[in-house]
């Protein structure tokens, strides 16, 4: 059977069931090329498909979710009445899904990806190999991806768009390393990534004890989020409706905190933009934190209607507006520091300990980023739009 045969007998098969409340359907259908680098050296291409259901059934005592996916081919009947066999067991507090609204407008697909993944696969392996000059690369992954993504909800909520995803892993002769992705080649910056990766492997080591410490937004993202990974977590609403973290909507972050922070899914390209959700709830942009002070939670669809919110989507990309300092002057009274070699984010107290040449770093990664000192300056990534440099003030160094 084809994708769009398995579409329509799924669908059929959740409006024959007249005890759903609720349910989403989530199709993506990939095409995918890649180029692999070293003694595994190969190419090639693939095609799949995923079909995501999320089905809600109401009862006396509650309101019981669960989800299921459906293979190609595969008959979704008994998958969906096992599916609601579970929701009947896993009840919890009653909610009504919020009326649809309208998916938000955001570019997400690059035509020239889109065209040709196997031509944008080659043309950054190609790219690579020239930055990565004069060391030679050792390993590479390189692959591009298109998905092409339709929601569906009982609520009549439905919307289709294209995304397309470029990711570059590589290990270098010199011992650097490399993992970027984003969803426009010009994007990943593989020259300026690359010139950062030697320079971690070529860094001072720290003495220990207390000083000021600057970080590069390159840094502070380590991994994706990096520090600012403590933000994502306490405006979970899951964990603040249970008192599992430290944020609370209205009230300061911490003592002396000025940092502003925002949620946008809308992004042009961001690697988390989209329409809609995982449920078809339509994604926004809103604040986390208006001058120290938390504002705002990450809500989907049932942690909205639980709280009388309105569903924004959830966190997504991280929007910090430019600071008022030059970057000389935030550098002149710091040791900077321009790349983690790893990071741990304990996210219900928002303490970290990040790896710098043999030393470790500790602290309040909400403390620090709420109080620190930011450049005018900034720095843009796909997940990422804020300054270029964070003076943290003292931080531990073990």
């Amino acid at each position: 059977m084809t994708v769009a045969a398995d579409r329509a007998a799924v669908l059929a098969a959740l409006r024959a069931r007249r005890d759903l409340a609720d349910w989403s359907v989530r199709v993506v259908t990939t095409q995918r090329a890649w180029r692999r680098l070293g003694e595994l050296a190969g190419a090639g291409t693939a095609t799949g498909a995923t079909l995501v259901v999320a089905i809600h059934r109401d009862g006396p005592a509650g309101r019981g979710s669960a989800s299921f996916t459906v293979t190609a081919g595969a008959d979704a009947r008994p998958l969906l009445a096992l599916a609601v066999a579970r929701a009947a067991a896993a009840l919890g507090p009653s909610w009504s899904s919020p009326a649809p609204a309208a998916p938000a407008r955001v570019d997400t697909a690059d035509p020239d990806v889109a065209g040709s993944p196997t031509a944008a696969v080659e043309a950054l392996v190609a790219e690579l190999a020239a930055a990565a000059a004069p060391a030679a690369l050792t390993a590479a992954d390189v692959t591009a991806e298109v998905a092409d993504v339709e929601v569906v909800t009982r609520r009549e909520q439905r919307a289709a768009w294209r995304e397309t995803a470029l990711t570059v892993t590589a290990t270098l002769a010199d011992g650097a390393t490399l993992d970027v992705r984003a969803r426009r080649a010009p994007e990943l910056e593989l020259a300026a990534a690359i010139a950062r990766a030697r320079a971690a492997t070529t860094r001072a080591p720290l003495a220990p004890g207390r000083y000021p410490v600057a970080l590069t937004a390159a840094a502070l993202l380590h991994g994706d989020r990096g520090l600012l990974a403590a933000f994502v977590a306490q405006a979970d609403p899951r964990l603040e409706r249970q008192g599992l973290v430290r944020y609370r909507p209205g009230q300061p972050i911490g003592a002396g905190a000025t940092l502003t922070l925002t949620s946008d899914g809308t992004l042009p390209f961001g690697w988390y933009s989209a329409p809609l959700g995982l449920h078809g709830e339509a994604v926004r942009r809103f604040p986390l934190v208006n001058r120290g002070v938390a504002v705002g939670l990450g809500f989907d669809d049932r942690e909205a209607a639980l709280r009388g919110e309105l569903p924004n989507g959830g966190v997504r990309g991280l929007v910090i507006p430019p600071g008022t300092d030059d970057e000389a002057t935030l550098r002149a009274d710091a040791v900077v520091i321009d790349a983690l070699d790893w990071l741990e984010v304990e996210p219900t107290t928002g303490w970290f300990r990040a790896g710098v040449g043999g030393a470790t770093l500790r602290g309040d990664a909400i403390d620090l980023l709420g109080r620190a000192r930011t450049s005018a300056t900034t720095w843009t990534t796909p997940t990422y739009r804020g300054p270029a440099l964070w003076h943290l003030g003292p931080v531990t160094v073990d």
